[in-house]
């Protein structure tokens, strides 16, 4: 008997585990289901006026100011720099990450939501998260001046071994970077 009671509390156990983290990969934010916004962000933050458009809804990580990075800064030479794009995008032509989620501003919104996105899920399913920016010698000081948002591309992984590109949807379209150091 205490063998049955066993099964069916761990059958309920890990059932009210699973319902908890079913939206994992993407943000989950619900003024109605509190017990769902993991975390301790806002549901908006302001980044840049105070238009409401210039407001980006927060996923629940524990990054207290809305998109953080803590990694590696790699420079390359121009020619190495070239063949990561090549490589990576199928064309030389493309400047950085930033061109991927649009232009000025609103792009760079994008970007920082995309990396909320990534420490979210990272976060929910308790796993560490590391990022990276890799940018030419000829973009070096331009990189730097714009918090490596510009002439730079973002890349993350989650147990440092396999590095994926940042992109759009970045969780549900994992992208293998091509880039060996």
């Amino acid at each position: 008997m205490d063998k049955i009671r066993q099964m069916i509390l761990e059958c309920v156990r890990q059932t009210i585990y699973e319902s908890l983290f079913t939206k994992t990969a993407t943000p989950y934010v619900s003024k109605a289901e509190a017990q769902r916004e993991i975390g301790s962000n806002p549901l908006r933050t302001d980044v840049g006026g105070h238009a409401a458009h210039d407001e980006v809804r927060q996923v629940s990580t524990i990054d207290d100011n809305g998109a953080n990075f803590d990694g590696e800064h790699i420079v390359i030479s121009d020619n190495r720099f070239i063949i990561y794009k090549i490589k990576n995008f199928g064309t030389p032509d493309i400047k950085g990450t930033l061109s991927l989620f649009g232009k000025g501003a609103s792009g760079e919104k994008e970007l920082r939501r995309a990396i909320d996105t990534v420490n979210g899920a990272a976060t929910r399913n308790k796993k560490p998260i590391m990022f990276r920016t890799i940018t030419s010698e000829s973009f070096k000081g331009i990189s730097q001046k714009t918090s490596h948002m510009s002439n730079t591309f973002w890349e993350f992984s989650f147990d440092g071994s396999e590095w994926y590109i940042l992109k759009p949807k970045p969780v549900q379209n994992l992208k293998i970077s091509q880039f060996k150091h």
